[in-house]
């Protein structure tokens, strides 16, 4: 049986489904984008792993840790490189994605 943090009501199905408007509204309801599921994995891996680039960038501007691991050592960076997700590998490791959440939090 799945844990509760990773019901279909939860940040980590709609990371799984790449839905950006269930991710904010998990958020807004106090789900952390850093909380950590089965192995380890956080709702920014799990978004990576599938291959959601606007999921994962609402998660990286909602305070996603990208530095964070799994059990057995991964980064979300890793998941997506792994995966061959380019894009998203080239998105976490840009600046764009910094300078934005910094304004928004000015």
């Amino acid at each position: 049986m799945a844990s509760t943090s990773e019901t279909p009501n939860s940040i980590f199905h709609a990371a799984q489904k790449g839905i950006v408007e269930d991710i904010i509204h998990f958020i807004s309801q106090s789900q952390s984008p850093n909380s950590q599921g089965c192995g380890g994995y956080t709702p920014l891996h799990i978004a990576c792993a599938f291959g959601h680039t606007d999921a994962v960038k609402t998660l990286l501007l909602h305070g996603g840790d990208p530095d964070r691991k799994t059990e057995d050592g991964k980064t979300a960076r890793d998941v997506a490189e792994g995966k061959g997700f380019s894009g998203i590998v080239e998105l976490i490791e840009g600046v764009e994605w910094k300078k934005e959440r910094d304004d928004c939090l000015r």
